[in-house]
């Protein structure tokens, strides 16, 4: 079973380690999570836009690449807001974890 987390803070998460492109970052997310959550690209290209748009990313396009039929390939760099808010979202979610099973009940 796939680990329900969403596409944009998987991406966040990983682009605090450096730059990518998508079907990098689908990779880095597989491997960096043991293979627990599993992006494709219908959703990582539609959220790193999406990202971008909300300031918290930024891309560039490298030279064509021939094997790509001369198409550039689009890396996504992480924004300081971007970085702020992946911290965020980390310690948040780490939160939920701290509870203790006396505390639970």
């Amino acid at each position: 079973m796939d680990t329900p987390v969403s596409a944009k803070a998987a991406l966040l998460q990983v682009l605090i380690s450096g730059e990518g492109y998508g079907l990098d970052l689908i990779e880095r997310v597989k491997t960096r999570t043991g293979g627990a959550v599993v992006l494709g690209p219908g959703s990582v290209y539609p959220a790193l836009r999406e990202l971008e748009r909300e300031g918290l990313l930024t891309s560039y396009e490298a030279d064509p690449l021939p094997e790509r039929g001369g198409r550039p390939r689009v890396y996504y760099r992480i924004t300081a807001e971007g970085k702020r808010t992946a911290l965020g979202q980390k310690t948040a979610v780490s939160g939920l974890f701290l509870l203790t099973p006396a505390r639970a009940r």
